[in-house]
């Protein structure tokens, strides 16, 4: 059942404790599930800080976020994009501003 593995895959983008966050994150882009939209939030709101083992920058973590919430592309979806490029964070807001952008590139182009 789909649903109960987004579900499960959403429990873990929250829970610390494993080193597989990016392959969940991963996961739910290609799922774009809209039940996803508030714990990609509970994760943005914590600006990442659970996720730093990866030893990545901030807009490097942010992006797997921005990557995800483009690919559920529903206008909630988008409003946390865009509420997360005023972030005070200039890792996340940095990345949540090229994302908006590369989706109204998209757009224009024709391809969303």
């Amino acid at each position: 059942n789909e649903q109960i593995k987004v579900d499960i895959l959403n429990n873990l983008l929250l829970m610390p404790g494993h080193e597989l966050h990016q392959q969940v994150t991963r996961e739910l882009q290609t799922m774009g599930s809209p039940s996803s939209i508030p714990y990609i939030r509970q994760v943005l709101e914590r600006r990442l800080d659970f996720l730093q083992y990866t030893n990545s920058e901030q807009g490097v973590i942010a992006k797997w976020f921005s990557h995800a919430l483009a690919s559920i592309d529903t206008p909630e979806s988008i409003a946390l994009i865009e509420e997360f490029a005023k972030c005070d964070d200039p890792g996340i807001a940095e990345e949540m501003t090229y994302r908006l952008e590369q989706l109204e590139a998209q757009r224009a182009a024709g391809l969303r």
